[in-house]
């Protein structure tokens, strides 16, 4: 073993070697490629979905349960349904003109808390008669539905991919 060494040559940074593989033509490429990328991350993080379209009651909850069940059940639960729209409607805007009213009364200064309270329990309680009549609604349908459907009405597993279930 002889005392010579090898001059010690320093390895290229990882910016020189970059600059070594890639030409100004191809970073340039890279450099818009990754500002495009993160523009549209930027777009995508700042718009606000646009909510959902609004579905009235019955509408939501019939269309929800319809889904999973048989045409011929569906149909009979549309029906049922049906003839209890203005109902649904009266009491949808005695809830929403019930909340206008606790709203209004969150802004007063100062706040009345009795009248707060009373409003919402009014709030509540006409909420409650929408989820009454919905129930009774359900109870008059369910005879009348196949057992799948009866299963979907209460949420059961009776809905899509089970082998009694007929689907549209």
């Amino acid at each position: 073993m002889s005392g010579f060494t090898a001059p010690h040559r320093p390895q290229p940074s990882l910016l020189t070697r970059l600059r070594q593989g890639m030409s100004l033509r191809r970073l340039a490429l890279l450099s818009l490629a990754l500002n495009l990328f993160l523009a549209a991350m930027l777009v995508g993080t700042t718009r606000k979905p646009a909510p959902p379209p609004f579905r009235p009651m019955p509408d939501r909850f019939v269309e929800h349960v319809a889904a999973g069940m048989s045409d011929a059940d569906a149909a009979r639960l549309r029906a049922i349904f049906e003839p209890l729209r203005p109902r649904y409607d009266a009491l949808t805007e005695e809830y929403r003109e019930e909340g206008q009213r606790v709203r209004s009364l969150l802004q007063a200064e100062p706040v009345d808390f009795d009248s707060l309270n009373a409003a919402i329990a009014a709030a509540r309680a006409k909420r409650r008669l929408i989820g009454e009549l919905t129930e009774q609604t359900v109870l008059l349908v369910l005879p009348d539905l196949s057992p799948a459907g009866r299963l979907r009405m209460v949420g059961g597993w009776g809905t899509a991919g089970a082998p009694d279930t007929p689907k549209k």
